[in-house]
């Protein structure tokens, strides 16, 4: 028991837990701000999503020689889930550094909250997105299967679970070596090409199986798979608990030795 009251990480995790509602608030808020004097706000991004997605079908399926309903769906869905994978991972470098830098020596509140509030304002845009998808689904397959119910949410916790764990892993080493941003930007780009997202892992024939050596493959299909009636992919979601448990590991490995030097870094 003494671990649990002496570890900082453990410390922090309950305070940013119990004051859920401050966090929360202030993604609100930030997501009021950030679209202020719009009369669509943030629905100015999913229907500029909505296009880009429906260009790119066109375009691909044309190229692919594919059912162009079929692969909305596919293409729709994993586009819209990879921005927000892909925007986490960006801004991820930034979290204690950037905005966050100025609260983070002026307020006693740990660092692992303003990770929530980061966190938390990317999954409400992603909340804006996802009614889009179950529309294209609805469209196209007259239907969702019933384990979307409990699967879906189960994804959505376990992405939002990572991006948190992510986020603070990074953020920590990006606020000490500054390398980090610029390197993750780069890497961004050519990584949308290597996941499964525009292509379906059936196109590379008997090279199918090295999708599993990137990890982005499995936050986009615990999603995706149920949601568009993709066969159900143990080794999806075995991979995606794997990756979990060891960004956990190295969540209380970094944050415990580390977290009390971020007001220093930054």
């Amino acid at each position: 028991m003494s671990f649990f009251h002496k570890n900082c990480a453990i410390n922090d995790i309950v305070f940013s837990l119990k004051n859920y509602y401050a966090w929360s608030y202030l993604s609100y808020f930030d997501l009021r701000l950030k679209y202020r004097r719009t009369f669509l706000g943030p629905w100015w991004v999913v229907l500029g999503i909505a296009i880009s997605a429906t260009a790119m079908c066109l375009l691909w399926s044309t190229i692919f020689n594919l059912d162009w309903k079929n692969y909305l769906t596919y293409l729709f869905s994993g586009f819209i889930i990879w921005m927000w994978i892909s925007q986490q991972v960006i801004d991820a470098p930034d979290v204690f550094s950037g905005v966050a830098s100025k609260y983070i020596r002026a307020y006693p509140n740990p660092p692992l909250f303003y990770v929530f509030r980061k966190c938390f304002l990317s999954f409400l845009l992603f909340l804006h997105h996802l009614p889009l998808i179950v529309l294209v689904v609805l469209f196209v397959n007259n239907g969702i299967e019933a384990s979307v119910l409990y699967s879906l949410p189960l994804g959505l916790f376990l992405i939002f679970i990572n991006a948190i764990l992510f986020t603070v892993n990074v953020g920590m080493l990006s606020a000490r070596y500054r390398d980090i941003d610029p390197l993750i930007k780069s890497l961004m780009p050519p990584m949308l090409l290597l996941t499964p997202v525009l292509w379906k892992p059936e196109m590379l024939g008997e090279y199918a199986h090295f999708i599993y050596f990137n990890p982005f493959t499995y936050f986009v299909g615990i999603i995706r798979n149920d949601l568009i009636g993709l066969d159900f992919d143990m080794v999806i979601w075995i991979g995606t608990l794997i990756i979990t448990f060891f960004q956990i590991f190295i969540f209380f490995f970094l944050y415990s030795k580390k977290s009390k030097r971020i007001v220093f870094w930054v």
